[in-house]
């Protein structure tokens, strides 16, 4: 819909009371002229709670100057505000917003995904009092103007930042940065092109959730908070895994080059490990026995070797479906090459495979009751004897 020459028809507040709790636009062309128009709706929807954009396009440069009389001073009960791919063309002239303060000042949870922001000033951070959750993916945030968005006493309320696919490099910087979020707990900054990770970082002090995925990182160190519960490495190139985590209770590793599981004892109170799609070729009941409160484990797609070992264990365990919720089907042979592709709960070795040792006993055994017969049976029939005179 196009809506960039509406114009509110004035009405009476009795004749209007609409219980509508959610407004969407989706594909609506608008401008600044008919946004402060649209914001008289307001005066109409005292039970809105959310307001959502999608896929729209402002003619403007969010200069929001309502007259006098018509300015809306705040959103009433609106608690979520949703913007995903505002497309602005003149984008690089933009206002600060600082119209659209006051209106904001109330809102607890704010998205504004892949409409090249680039910057929230800091006056405008500063006034989101009540905000608690703020969703900034796939735009074109960097560290120096994430320092000015996240200045001192921006945000006071945020809980949850959602920083995915923008262009932050630095790990450290970034920690250093969010440092004035003294309340936040959930950080989301995958997608973005990490430098390698350095041996120390400084985070804010209540972090409990991090996701790191598809950043590219080749190895963890002590730069993850410590007081992580909480933490997604997912779809990286670790090959290895050995930080102690005191409180982390969730550790999502899958799409990595892990040959082995972690060491369950750096994981005092982890329950839920998800490891699919590495390089695993085993895992073993001591190995598992290591976790001591592990309840989910999902570990497939893996390069798994059906030896002896693994199938006996997986045998012997007849509730692993209780630990694993994706086993059977995602756990399939990668070799011997006449077990590939088969289940391992399916797959069943030769005799020979998993008895060498005794079978190697039997014929040795076998061996020596023949040469003690050979032996004892010429010495009755003279057979030295014979051999001589036939030399």
């Amino acid at each position: 819909i196009n809506v960039a020459n509406f114009r509110f028809s004035e009405m009476s507040a009795e004749e209007i009371n609409s219980p509508m709790k959610k407004l969407a636009f989706r594909n609506a062309d608008l401008t600044d002229e008919s946004f402060n128009e649209l914001l008289k709706l307001l005066r109409y929807t005292p039970e809105l709670l959310q307001a959502e954009f999608d896929d729209c396009a402002l003619d403007g440069v969010g200069d929001f100057q309502p007259s006098e009389s018509d300015i809306v001073r705040e959103l009433g009960k609106v608690e979520t505000l949703i913007i995903r791919r505002l497309h602005i063309p003149r984008f690089y002239s933009f206002n600060d917003l600082r119209s659209v303060y006051s209106l904001l000042e109330k809102v607890k949870r704010i998205t504004v995904e892949n409409s090249k922001v680039f910057l929230v000033p800091c006056e405008f951070s500063q006034r989101l009092r009540s905000l608690e959750f703020l969703d900034l993916s796939e735009n074109l945030m960097v560290e120096e103007y994430l320092r000015n968005s996240a200045c001192e006493g921006a945000w006071p309320s945020l809980q949850t930042l959602i920083l995915s696919q923008n262009y932050l490099k630095s790990i450290e910087r970034t920690g250093e940065i969010l440092l004035t979020l003294k309340n936040l707990t959930d950080l989301d900054i995958s997608r973005n092109s990490f430098r390698p990770m350095p041996d120390t970082c400084r985070w804010p002090p209540k972090m409990r959730f991090l996701n790191l995925s598809s950043t590219g990182i080749w190895a963890v160190k002590m730069c993850i908070p410590q007081t992580l519960e909480v933490l997604d490495v997912s779809n990286n190139n670790l090959d290895s895994f050995s930080l102690f985590l005191p409180r982390l209770r969730e550790l999502y590793i899958s799409r990595n080059k892990l040959k082995t599981l972690p060491d369950g004892s750096l994981f005092p109170v982890l329950l839920v490990m998800k490891i699919r799609e590495n390089a695993l070729s085993t895992f073993s009941k001591d190995q598992l026995g290591s976790f001591p409160k592990l309840e989910t484990l999902e570990a497939g797609d893996n390069h798994f070797v059906c030896s002896c070992e693994l199938l006996s264990f997986t045998l012997g365990q007849p509730a692993l479906s209780q630990v694993l919720p994706d086993w059977p089907d995602s756990y399939l042979c990668n070799s011997p090459p006449r077990l590939r592709g088969q289940r391992v709960q399916e797959a069943r070795p030769s005799v020979l495979e998993c008895h060498q040792a005794l079978l190697v006993s039997g014929v040795c055994c076998a061996l020596l009751l023949l040469i003690l017969l050979i032996a004892g049976l010429c010495h009755h029939f003279h057979g030295l004897w014979y051999l001589r005179m036939m030399w």
